[in-house]
């Protein structure tokens, strides 16, 4: 239960729930740099304690923010454009893990919110095919 003077809202899964959900969405959304991400960021969390715990309190609590911060072994958020496409992977991968979170921290129907994600951004698109013949 969040406490109401606190403006987080706290996510009420464990870690490996939050993970398994968070990798589900993402594969559902074909957003492969963003499980590119999350898969360094375990990794790391695996072989390094205090990035385990940091990884931990994230999930359970983070913000954009925090995410930002999380993922910043990995890329720097604020990278210029790059010439050809994806032209910010780093930020778009950490936003889309933080809008990912965000639903799942709502209780929102995952399902549902993938289905929605997938008709706004990858209808009929070129990317989608690409990512489907990845077979993510």
């Amino acid at each position: 239960m969040n406490n109401p003077d606190d403006v987080r809202f706290n996510n009420p899964y464990s870690e490996k729930e939050s993970l398994s959900k968070l990798r589900s969405f993402l594969k559902a959304t074909q957003q492969a740099d963003a499980l590119i991400l999350l898969q360094k960021a375990e990794d790391k969390a695996n072989r390094d304690s205090e990035y385990r715990i940091l990884l931990g309190n994230v999930l359970k609590f983070g913000s954009t923010l925090m995410y930002r911060e999380l993922f910043s072994p990995f890329g720097d958020y604020w990278e210029r454009s790059r010439e050809t496409f994806p032209y910010y992977p780093h930020s778009d991968a950490v936003n889309a893990i933080d809008s990912a979170m965000h639903k799942i921290k709502l209780g929102l129907d995952m399902e549902a919110a993938a289905d929605e994600y997938n008709w706004l951004h990858n209808h009929n698109s070129d990317r989608c095919k690409a990512l489907a013949a990845q077979k993510l």
